[in-house]
């Protein structure tokens, strides 16, 4: 009889335990699940912009800067004096620009479905220590489709009676972010410098507003 209760007392303590470490385990994984996975998702969203805005100017850069000239996109009108005294955009340069802008971007960001993230688990927890500690969690990046291309108009002092002018190419776009059991999107916006020239006068009071046709 003494065998029987001793072996009894000790399937109940068994049976403690396993609920102890299973009470355990869900207290772990609901603070998991409240600290970490955001910090997780923020972490991959920032490294997933990293590389949307690296494949962004790999493709304005190589394909679209390289092929473009100021005088392309912009004509300046002077007076008798040869003082400037309208810049106007061209306007069919401009569209085609546009429409090539589109189809590399997109071209580029396609790509990054073929790359992998993986971020260490620990790095979650904000700890240098830890940072590179635990399982790698793999995130996949997807682009939504949506590319918008807009020219931007800089102008800055470059001397005495002298301006530059900046033309910058920027670009909208939007990606998804796929992290185990979260699915996120993110907005990408990044400008590009495309060309620039020096401005010799005063400015024209009347300047263009720079948007690409739609």
């Amino acid at each position: 009889m003494r065998r029987w209760g001793r072996a009894r007392y000790w399937t109940l303590s068994g049976k403690t335990l396993v609920m102890v470490f299973f009470l355990l385990l869900l207290f772990v994984f609901m603070i998991l699940e409240r600290n970490v996975k955001p910090a997780l998702v923020a972490i991959a969203e920032a490294r997933a912009k990293i590389l949307a805005i690296e494949a962004i100017t790999e493709a304005v850069e190589s394909e679209i800067v390289q092929t473009v000239k100021y005088q392309d996109l912009m004509f300046i009108h002077k007076d008798t004096q040869s003082r400037p005294v309208l810049i106007q955009p061209n306007t069919i340069e401009i569209s085609r620009l546009a429409a090539r802008t589109t189809e590399h971007v997109k071209n580029r960001l396609h790509t990054l479905e073929d790359q992998e993230i993986l971020i260490p688990l620990g790095q979650a927890t904000g700890s240098n220590l830890l940072a590179n500690v635990g399982p790698r969690i793999k995130v996949t990046v997807m682009p939504v489709g949506t590319v918008s291309v807009n020219l931007v108009n800089v102008m800055e002092e470059a001397g005495i009676n002298q301006t530059l002018h900046k033309i910058m190419l920027e670009v909208n776009t939007k990606i998804r972010i796929v992290v185990p059991l979260v699915v996120t999107e993110a907005s990408v916006q990044h400008q590009v410098l495309l060309s620039q020239a020096v401005i010799v006068g005063d400015v024209p009071d009347t300047l263009f507003q720079l948007h690409m046709p739609r």
